[in-house]
């Protein structure tokens, strides 16, 4: 593919089939005191080789690598690396390039932010769902106990590195998991876009590259809105706070646990389930519904988890008070954004997946 870039506000998005002479300009450029390179040892056997190859300027970086998994985001792997950034001297002219999914970005960019209250890091994402959600933003954090992201900050990156060719080291699993939020980023702001992505009838490297960039797009148009979360960035967390649920609560009792964009998109069920509130169509939400349970592996939601759901409710972010705030779609292609409902229409959203959705992995 011809090399994209895509501006943001505060730093460049770099979308390309190869990006290391890119990325070596820009070491180049910035002259770090030193380099450090976190990732996981998924990433270190399958991309690290590829985009080695490609550069020079990364020979010489400090290479962290740690387990792979959403549970090595914890405040003792963040104390790990503020050490391991310590013992190898690094000062506030070191950078930090998180190379990985977005475990990495959300991890490695809060260990960046606050040490040493904060030095430069780049984001060179390897997932889809890295690539169009995760890494682009500027949202960091970790989980604490089994909630998710419940310590963090915003804080930009210096530069995004998009390398549509470690897709292709993605098994489909990883690549549906990204595809999630893509779906979503079309429910929410650009019926084309879910028009185009539903047409998708197998998701492969190479017939989802051409919506990545549409993506990126949606998501940092509604950033550059609203980069802190105030307003219409809010329209992002569709499919959210029901999806955390799930994917908390995957995390705590399977073996196997859901990855977040599976979790999210039974959150997108579940809300649009509730989005008939406010006027989705039977028709619409039937549209939704039935192309995720097509494109997803379906989860047996327990009876345990729709009579505990509060407790995983109650520690959303996104919480107010006793209102619990959630985005929703009233039409495929727009968002209504605080909108607020019952502890009881969520617990018969839950119902009805479990009655209409739900089966065992």
């Amino acid at each position: 593919m011809k090399p994209s870039l895509i501006q943001t506000k505060n730093y460049p998005i770099l979308l390309s089939s190869q990006i290391g002479e890119q990325l070596d300009e820009f070491l180049e450029d910035k002259s770090y005191a030193s380099i450090f390179l976190l990732m996981d040892e998924n990433i270190m056997e399958h991309c690290w080789p590829i985009l080695t190859k490609d550069t020079q300027n990364l020979k010489n970086a400090e290479l962290i690598v740690i387990e792979p998994g959403e549970k090595q985001k914890d405040i003792e792997i963040a104390i790990q690396l503020w050490q391991t950034l310590t013992e190898y001297h690094a000062d506030r002219s070191s950078l930090l390039i998180n190379f990985g999914g977005g475990v990495i970005s959300d991890l490695g960019g809060f260990v960046a932010s606050t040490f040493k209250r904060g030095i430069d890091f780049i984001n060179i994402p390897t997932s889809l769902l890295a690539m169009v959600d995760a890494s682009v933003g500027g949202k960091t954090g970790i989980n604490l106990l089994h909630y998710k992201n419940q310590v963090g900050v915003f804080n930009q990156p210096q530069a995004i590195f998009i390398q549509t060719t470690f897709l292709s080291t993605l098994d489909r699993r990883q690549l549906v998991n990204g595809y999630a939020e893509m779906l979503k980023h079309g429910l929410i702001a650009d019926v084309k876009h879910w028009d185009e992505l539903i047409q998708i009838q197998d998701i492969t490297a190479e017939n989802i590259q051409a919506s990545v960039e549409k993506s990126i797009h949606i998501k940092k148009d509604i950033v550059g809105q609203d980069p802190l979360e105030k307003g219409i960035r809010k329209s992002l967390n569709f499919g959210h706070t029901m999806g955390h649920i799930i994917e908390s609560w995957s995390l705590d009792h399977d073996k196997k646990s859901l990855l977040h964009g599976e979790a999210i998109a039974i959150g997108i069920i579940l809300e649009s389930y509730l989005s008939r509130s406010i006027g989705l169509s039977e028709k619409h939400f039937e549209l939704i519904k039935n192309h995720i349970n097509k494109m997803f592996p379906k989860y047996q939601i327990s009876s345990e988890l729709i009579n505990n759901f509060e407790e995983y409710l109650n520690q959303d972010k996104k919480k107010k008070g006793k209102e619990y705030n959630f985005t929703f779609v009233a039409e495929i292609g727009s968002h209504q954004i605080n909108q607020n409902c019952s502890l009881k229409e969520i617990k018969e959203s839950l119902i009805y997946y479990k009655e209409n959705c739900s089966c065992l992995i």
